[in-house]
């Protein structure tokens, strides 16, 4: 259907007034909806890996702006994945706005239980 071709609009969000552009405004973050067929591959988990994992793993794939798999950022705070980045440069706080811009964007509210108790079954 013709409709599955489109997402959600992407969305500019402000997650941090630390991190400051050229005009010492805070830097916009670029966040994007993902398609089902990615969402199922986040969702796979291995072994140990908790709802945080998951949580990581679904903010970093949809997160456009700034580019979390850069290596000079990686290698700026010690990581090797975008999800790692992500907790090493926000504060809890900073944290959990890009988490809920990120399952608004996504349009899970209504999703979020059934998300849950299928990865508790895995």
């Amino acid at each position: 259907m013709i409709e599955e071709k489109y997402l959600p609009e992407e969305k500019e969000i402000e997650v941090s007034k630390r991190f400051l552009g050229e005009n010492e405004e805070p830097l916009k973050w670029k966040i994007k909806a993902i398609k089902e067929k990615e969402h199922q591959k986040i969702k796979k988990r291995k072994i140990g890996e908790g709802i945080e994992q998951y949580w990581g793993r679904l903010c970093a794939s949809c997160v456009v702006i700034p580019d979390l798999n850069d290596e000079e950022l990686l290698k700026s705070y010690g990581c090797n994945r975008a999800d790692e980045v992500l907790k090493q440069m926000l504060t809890m706080g900073e944290y959990m706005i890009l988490l809920k811009a990120v399952k608004e964007q996504n349009c899970f509210e209504e999703r979020e239980e059934k998300i849950k108790n299928d990865i508790k079954k895995q």
